[in-house]
This record gives structure tokens, sequence and C-alpha cells, in this order.
């Protein structure tokens, strides 16, 4: 096992009360059997104020009421599985609590997208967690795990320093793993933005320019994988910003899920400008896997 693949010893699913479908736990339980990892699943309450209980009591259910035969069904296989509650107005707030007082190697929650307007004037909750967590954050929705399916992965190759190049190989560690466990295969793509060019330079000499910098970008893409095991037919180098090629060749490949590096100071997400890794969250119809850096 590599040195930088997480062993997935104790997993966090965050229950949502108000959804019937409880896509976290499900999944949760689906890597659980898979790696015999202790589940904890997490129900966050809302403290006791007038707008929770207009907001929260009418139309909370229980959410382990649904899933209790799957539950015991672990459980009766020696999978250890526990249940716990907190008090917070924020799921958020709630889930880095809980990571201070236990030990935990991943974060499963549900995410439910938000209008482009929201970035404007407001601040999802959720997205907390990928800038504080030192913990690996999965967002979930309700497509199901096809088995043989895709997975996406990331990664920026422009930042040559050996904490970056450390990142990026954690990240396919990671993603073998996850691919491994799902049965899935894994197509990687880079983004890379053209330097300014003056217009005073002629056009052969700009498209000259542009070649170079491009076979640049092939060999450094090509050069990080070469330990494992991905097809070159399976490596995407794409010109343009990440929130506009990720989710496109998410949806290009149907990706099961897309694997984001998260919290690294050069990294994709504090590259560009604004929240680049909200706009993207927003746009996949798929699951997304924030994997911190491990200095995080």
């Amino acid at each position: 096992m590599s040195i930088f693949m997480i062993a997935y010893r104790h997993i966090l699913a965050v229950v949502d009360t108000r959804s019937s479908t409880q896509d976290a736990l499900h999944k949760a339980l689906i890597l659980v059997d898979k790696t015999h990892a202790k589940l904890t699943l997490l129900e966050v309450t809302p403290k006791n104020t007038l707008l929770s209980r207009l907001t929260h009591s009418s139309s909370s259910i229980n959410p382990f009421f649904i899933h209790k035969k799957s539950i015991d069904q672990y459980r009766a296989q020696g999978i250890k599985i526990e249940s716990k509650t907190r008090l917070n107005n924020s799921v958020s707030k709630a889930i880095l609590e809980e990571l201070e007082q236990e030990q935990y190697d991943l974060v499963i929650l549900n995410y439910k997208h938000h209008h482009p307007l929201f970035h404007e004037f407001s601040f999802a909750d959720e997205w907390r967690l990928l800038r504080e967590s030192d913990v690996a954050v999965m967002l979930v929705g309700a497509n199901e795990w096809r088995e043989n399916g895709h997975i996406l992965t990331a990664i920026e190759t422009d930042d040559a320093s050996h904490q970056h190049n450390s990142f990026n190989q954690k990240l396919l560690d990671e993603t073998e793993h996850i691919a491994s466990l799902l049965s899935s295969d894994i197509h990687l793509v880079n983004c890379f933005l053209e330097q300014n060019i003056s217009m005073t330079i002629t056009p052969p000499k700009v498209k000259h320019h542009r070649q170079n910098n491009q076979s640049r970008h092939w060999i450094d893409l090509v050069d990080s994988v070469r330990t494992h095991q991905i097809e070159n037919s399976h490596l995407h180098l794409e010109e343009g910003l990440p929130d506009h090629i990720i989710p496109h060749m998410a949806e290009k490949y149907g990706a099961n899920i897309v694997i984001l590096g998260a919290g690294e100071h050069h990294g994709l997400f504090s590259q560009f400008k604004g929240h680049t890794s909200e706009h993207i969250i927003d746009q996949l119809n798929c699951d997304i896997f924030a994997i911190k850096p491990a200095s995080s």
C-alpha cells in the first residue's frame, strides 16, 4: 500500500433528517462493506429555537428507521456501526466539532445543488468543510455508483514543487484505491491556460508558442502518472478554466465520482480567482470526493 493512501478505518456519515433517500448513509454502507471500516452515523439536530422548530420538527424523519434492516445486516457481519447526535444549527460546525473529538478518515454527506445566484449572495454550509476540514470529504447525491463505471480525477501540473508533486501522487493513489473498491476505471484531466502573449508577436510565433506550451503540459501529465497503471488514452489535457472543463468531462464520460484536491495553498482551488471549487461542485451531476493535502 502506498504511504499516501488512506486506509479507511473510520468513516463518518451524516444522516439527513429531511430526506428519505439518505444517500450519504447508503453509500457509506457500500464503502464499509468493502473496507470493513467502522462507521459512525451522525445526526445533526438544530438547537431549540423558534426558527428551528418551524423549519425542522414538521419535516424531520427518523433517518435510521428506513435503513434499520441494512444496518442490522452489516452489524451481523461484524461491522461496527454506531450512532451519534449533535445539537447545532450548522451541519458543518457539528461535523468539525465531531472531527475534533474522534479520528476519522472520511466524511460523507448529502449535497444539494445551489442556483448560480446563490454564489453571489451566500455561502453554502457544506463548503466550509472543503476549507476547514483536515479530513477527506465526499459530497453525494442520489445517482447510484455503477459497476464498471468511471472516476474522473483532476490534477494540476503547473506547480513543480516537491510538496505539490507529492499531493498529486496522493490524489492518484486515492483514485486507484476508490476505483478498485468500486470496480471503476480512471480518467485524468489536467486544465491549463495559455500565458498572455503580446499582440505584437506574429501569428506563426504565437502558434509555435502554443504548441510548445501544450507539449510541455502533456509531458508533465504523462510524467505524473508514470508509476500508475493509467493508459494514455485516459489522460486528458484541456485548455480552459477548471469550472468549465471538469463538469464537461464528467458529463462526457458519465463519471460516478469526480476527485479533486482541496485546501492546498497552490492547488487547483486556489489557483484561479473566485470560489472555483464551489462553482465546479454545483455544475456536477455526480458525487464529489475532495481530498486534503497530508500537511493540511
